[in-house]
């Protein structure tokens, strides 16, 4: 073999090694934040930057109020206005904003709907924007 050959066949491993190299780091990053976010998924916490809601009765969640879950008598009152202004709506779910005004969740028809009540429990409007408020 000549000077030539042997360089070329030298750079030429090291370059093959420097690849992978590069690939075993790139695959043990892939490994430490896929663990991470899955990690983070089973706690229920989420990782920085991801817009997750909350499972604390008072917090920002998806839509950006903060708004508290409505439990007890003023449950039952929320209820009672939104079935008595329409019967084949089932409320599944009430979160109180900062406002007084109520965000309803619930089922007509099968299908999912939406209100944003006044505080004063007189004025009901259906959300048809996705994700709610």
């Amino acid at each position: 073999m000549n000077g030539v050959t042997l360089v070329s066949m030298k750079s030429n491993n090291m370059a093959k090694r420097a690849g992978l190299a590069f690939a075993g780091v790139v695959t043990a990053g892939v490994f430490v934040l896929g663990g991470s976010a899955m990690a983070n998924a089973a706690t229920g916490s989420p990782s920085p930057g991801s817009s997750a809601g909350t499972s604390s009765e008072t917090g920002k969640t998806r839509g950006g109020s903060n708004d508290t879950a409505v439990t007890g008598d003023e449950l039952a009152k929320v209820t009672a206005a939104v079935t008595a202004k329409d019967s084949s709506i089932t409320v599944t779910s009430v979160r109180k904003d900062p406002d007084g005004s109520y965000d309803v969740v619930g089922t007509k028809s099968g299908a999912t709907v939406m209100y944003d009540v006044s505080a004063d429990l007189k004025t009901f409007t259906q959300n048809t924007r996705a994700g709610g408020k």
